[in-house]
C-alpha cells in the first residue's frame, strides 16, 4: 500500500484483490455496496494496513522518482 497514512513495514495476511479498493472507498465515505452481485461484498479489506491517528510526516521520508528512468531522484543509480 502506498499512503502517507500506510502502515510502515507491516504485512498484512488479509486475503485482498482489486475489488478490495472499491470497498475500502465504499466504506471510507459511507456509499453502501454496488448492488447486483458485485465482488466488492467479499472482497478483504484493506483497512488495516493504513494508521489514521498518526499525521502524514509532512515532507519527510518523501520519494521522488525520476519519471523517465522510475529511479529514485537524488539516490544515485541503483
Amino acid at each position: 500500500m502506498i499512503s502517507p497514512w500506510a502502515k510502515r513495514n507491516f504485512v498484512d495476511h488479509t486475503l485482498t484483490d482489486q475489488s478490495s479498493i472499491i470497498r475500502f472507498i465504499e466504506d471510507n465515505f459511507g456509499l453502501g455496496r454496488i448492488s447486483g452481485g458485485s465482488s466488492d461484498l467479499y472482497a478483504g479489506s484493506v483497512l488495516n494496513m493504513f494508521d489514521f491517528s498518526q499525521h502524514p510526516n509532512q515532507g519527510k521520508d518523501v520519494l521522488l522518482l525520476d519519471p523517465s528512468t522510475g529511479l529514485p531522484v537524488g539516490h544515485g543509480s541503483v
